[in-house]
């Protein structure tokens, strides 16, 4: 019997042999290689920043940080150049002339009013032509051109018509104010661009207004009796647009809005401070009762505060919406102007009717 060894080989499958690669025809291309997927994603990048667009953050954040023109580094550019952040609070020196200017206005309007009616009005247009400048590049309206001559016309008209009718009147003033809303409606059709037509137009009649406003004095000055009861109130209205921005100087916090440098405490202090300058105003001047001024005083200097606040909240739009807005002191300057601006009627109507029985 014999003895056959088993096949030790029994399962086992040697490995096949790799067949050769396909080679191209003759002839043919050879297809190039898949990138690795970094170098693939950087030329999708490439491709995207050549048809002008972004690149989303998680694809940027892995091939490098952008640089935009005119990066110096340090924070990002999102951040540095972000228009809808609170503004910081402005230097000492861009907030003194907003003083200086209250004070030179407060003065005038008292003191002019013992020169010369022409004299004097030729002061009031220089205050009312100062006021559409500032308001204008405060505001940056598109056809800025239209509200400048509308208000520079009727700055001219008013301010003749208040020293040349007889009896003083604010009938010719009133006439000649629709007339410039009129003109001002007028002009929107001859501008070539008629974009933003309905901002332009009632930002134009706000500066009719207030061109107005400052015609009041004038009228007031030809008056017998009202000349005393304006100088409390022109002191009400100055004293409480100082204090409030005294108040600014050494608290500018809180805020009132945290995108408007101007303090919280500084505008009820100067409404407060306004009322007691006018009351002890009336102790003073002979003619306007004491008590009766404080009350006038207190909506003069009510009235003053919030539009020298408005001219805040003004730039404060245009620079949240991008459109840029003036420097901080032209926008200090164009507070105490456009506010002393829309006092004036109130200043009338007090001095005229309430102030002196």
């Amino acid at each position: 019997m014999s003895y056959s060894r088993p096949d030790e080989t029994w399962g086992y499958e040697p490995p096949e042999t790799a067949s050769p690669a396909d080679e191209p025809a003759w002839g043919e291309q050879e297809a190039p290689a898949e990138p690795p997927r970094p170098a693939r994603r950087g030329m999708a990048l490439l491709r995207r920043a050549a048809r002008g667009g972004r690149a989303p953050a998680s694809e940027s954040s892995e091939t490098g940080p952008e640089r935009r023109p005119g990066d110096t580094g340090g924070a990002p550019a999102d951040e540095a150049g972000d228009h809808t952040m609170p503004p910081p609070t402005p230097s000492l020196l861009h907030r003194l002339p907003a003083v200086a200017v209250t004070v030179v206005i407060s003065a005038g309007l008292i003191l002019g009013t013992q020169l010369d009616r022409p004299a004097y009005a030729a002061g009031i247009a220089v205050l009312q032509l100062a006021m559409l400048a500032c308001l204008v590049w405060t505001r940056r309206v598109a056809g800025a051109w239209v509200p400048l001559a509308v208000g520079a016309a009727l700055a001219v008209a008013v301010d003749w018509a208040a020293v040349a009718w007889t009896p003083v009147s604010m009938l010719p003033i009133t006439v000649l104010l629709a007339v410039a809303f009129q003109a001002a409606a007028f002009g929107q059709i001859l501008r070539r661009d008629h974009k933003g037509v309905i901002e332009v137009l009632g930002f134009t009649m706000i500066l009719c207004v207030a061109v107005c406003g400052y015609t009041c004095y004038i009228a007031l000055s030809r008056l017998g009796s009202a000349p005393p009861a304006m100088y409390s109130a022109v002191v009400a209205a100055g004293t409480a647009i100082l204090a409030a921005r005294a108040v600014d100087l050494v608290m500018p916090d809180p805020r009132i809005n945290r995108q408007v440098a101007r303090g919280a405490f500084g505008i009820v202090i100067g409404t407060m401070c306004g009322t007691a300058s006018a009351a002890y105003a009336g102790l003073v001047i002979e003619g306007p009762d004491p008590r009766q001024a404080a009350i006038g005083g207190l909506l003069v200097a009510l009235t003053a505060v919030l539009a020298d606040l408005a001219c805040g909240y003004m730039s404060a739009s245009r620079r949240i919406d991008g459109e840029g807005t003036a420097p901080p002191p032209v926008i200090g300057v164009a507070g105490p102007l456009l506010a002393f601006a829309l006092a004036g009627p109130v200043v009338y109507l007090l001095s005229a009717y309430y102030i002196i029985d």
